[in-house]
């Protein structure tokens, strides 16, 4: 099932029975732009991704507000959340706090090398994000490398959309899990 418009920003989300007797496994994409994300095709967990989206505090439910990276670009949205969420360490700071009060991608694209995060105003939600990393095959086997210039999605959409297309996918994953 679909919810939302996958030119601009929808939650695709397929339960299929026959890959688990005990889980309800399947898959589960964001829309954005009309690019697919995670690009390929992942089992997804389907309580864990549905989970981390309707939580109250995905950036999708909560709707954090910071008007300075409202109006930034969409690197330096990116770099600046990015960066919050996933501090590199320092010396005197070997474990620096992590914050994700903007993340808004679930489990399951997250592991794809993909990130998106989700600012509110007003009335509209930003949503940025893209694969960032990949996996490469080298001497020492697959390993996750950073890709150069990735191409990050940059969408502004009326809360109210946002709004219902969470409450859809409630509802829908309320019957199905």
């Amino acid at each position: 099932m679909i919810f939302g418009d996958p030119y601009r920003f929808a939650i695709w989300i397929e339960c299929i029975p026959q890959w688990s007797e005990s889980y309800k496994n399947g898959f589960f994409y964001f829309f954005i732009n009309g690019h697919m994300y995670p690009e390929d095709i992942r089992t997804s967990t389907l309580f864990v991704d549905v989970y981390d989206v309707i939580d109250e505090k995905n950036a999708l439910v909560s709707f954090p507000c910071n008007d300075e990276l409202f109006k930034a670009t969409t690197t330096e949205f990116f770099n600046a959340l990015f960066k919050l969420t996933y501090p590199e360490s320092t010396p005197d700071d070997e474990y620096p706090e992590q914050v994700f009060d903007f993340c808004a991608s679930p489990t399951v694209i997250n592991d794809s090398g993909a990130y998106f995060f989700a600012i509110s105003n007003e009335s509209l939600v930003r949503i940025v994000g893209g694969k960032i990393t990949e996996l490469v095959d080298g001497e020492n086997g697959r390993t996750w490398e950073d890709i150069e210039q990735p191409n990050l999605e940059d969408i502004t959409i009326p809360k109210k959309e946002i709004t219902e297309i969470i409450a859809s996918l409630k509802k829908y994953s309320s019957d199905l899990l």
